[in-house]
């Protein structure tokens, strides 16, 4: 009997023993699924084709970063619908080919509001009515890459006078009372802020939906950040060698927005000759001071902005872009044609880990 009751409490101990290590299980389960959905240190990435690039969302959030990426890649394609000014239904298309004041809603309103205000900063190196100018190069329809065989030409002098003549943001007539627009023949594009307004506005869903979310966005190079790298780190970001494969240098951010503009994103080549979107707003042909500018700023619609202008200024004018792009909040990584690099004074303190 003392025996039977021996191997009774050995086989209540094996059951037991087993009954706590399924609990025990189960828990771990338990707590390793709630960490996982909560813990802001997890990361997971998003891609979709809008903007006429590739964007990739990388975030850490305590909110649903499913439902976050879908609101972020529609507000994003919602931005490149309206702003596109060669599609006959957006707001653009409509007031370049309309001949008097057309009142526009409040977003379109400031937004070319702003474009000018960064026309005027920069003394015109950005400006947001090139286009009849990019049109007429081939630049108005999206793509990274052109080669000699797509048709490209050349325009001769005569048609490029032409659309520099219907071109210019002093033309541009604003009435802020009513909300309208008069263009006077010009083409307004404003492909150098559109894509840095889609990042912001990605940054502004992203932080709507929880204020200490971390990661970032990124759209054809251009990067705003939505936080530190687990919540505490820098994100190490390269930039392009423009002639190579390579990084020639690297900047740490925990914050803000690097936009960078080069001759080597969409471009073709003619007799051995590159022509790129980049157009100098004097001259109506491809700007050829740079190869490669990068700007960090504390939004993306600076950054975006001050990109296109940097280059467009190229080292001829560096002594104006050294002086005022600071002052903007802004600082300069310029890459020369014979690939040399000159930076505003504060822009070493993002190539080191302070």
């Amino acid at each position: 009997m003392r025996k039977r009751n021996r191997q009774d409490l050995n086989r209540l101990s094996k059951v037991s023993f087993f009954s706590l290590l399924v609990l025990l299980s189960v828990v771990i389960i338990i707590v390793v699924i709630a960490v996982f959905l909560r813990n802001p240190n997890m990361y997971k990435d998003f891609e979709q084709f809008t903007l006429g690039t590739y964007v990739h969302l990388k975030i850490s959030t305590k909110s649903n970063p499913d439902l976050i990426s879908k609101e972020i890649f529609a507000e994003m394609d919602r931005i490149s619908q309206k702003f596109d000014p060669y599609k006959k239904d957006s707001i653009l298309y409509e007031l370049n080919h309309s001949n008097d004041w057309l009142e526009v809603d409040d977003e379109t309103f400031a937004l070319i509001e702003l474009a000018l205000r960064y026309a005027k900063i920069t003394d015109g190196a950005f400006d947001p009515t090139l286009g009849r100018l990019i049109d007429l190069w081939g630049f108005s329809h999206f793509s990274e890459k052109f080669s000699e065989n797509d048709g490209f030409t050349v325009p001769n002098a005569k048609e490029i006078e032409e659309a520099l003549n219907k071109s210019g943001y002093e033309k541009i007539q604003l009435d802020y009372n009513k909300k309208a627009i008069k263009t006077n023949g010009v083409w307004i594009d404003l492909g150098g802020l559109a894509k840095g307004y889609a990042l912001e506005r990605a940054y502004q869903i992203a932080k709507t939906a929880d204020p200490e979310c971390s990661g970032f966005v990124e759209a054809g190079g251009d990067i705003r950040i939505l936080g530190p790298k687990f919540g505490k780190d820098f994100w190490i970001i390269g930039i392009k060698n423009p002639r190579g494969t390579d990084s020639v240098s690297y900047i740490y951010l925990k914050s803000g927005s690097v936009a960078t503009s080069g001759d080597y994103e969409r471009y073709f080549i003619k007799d051995g000759l590159r022509y790129h979107h980049l157009i100098n707003p004097k001259t109506g042909f491809p700007a050829n001071g740079a190869i490669s500018a990068t700007v960090i700023s504390d939004d993306a619609i600076s950054a975006d902005a001050f990109s296109t202008a940097a280059f467009v200024l190229g080292v001829q004018n560096w002594l104006f872009t050294r002086t005022v792009f600071p002052k903007n909040n802004s600082e300069v990584f310029l890459i020369s044609p014979d690939q040399k690099i000159y930076k505003t004074d504060g822009f070493s303190m993002y190539e080191k880990i302070y």
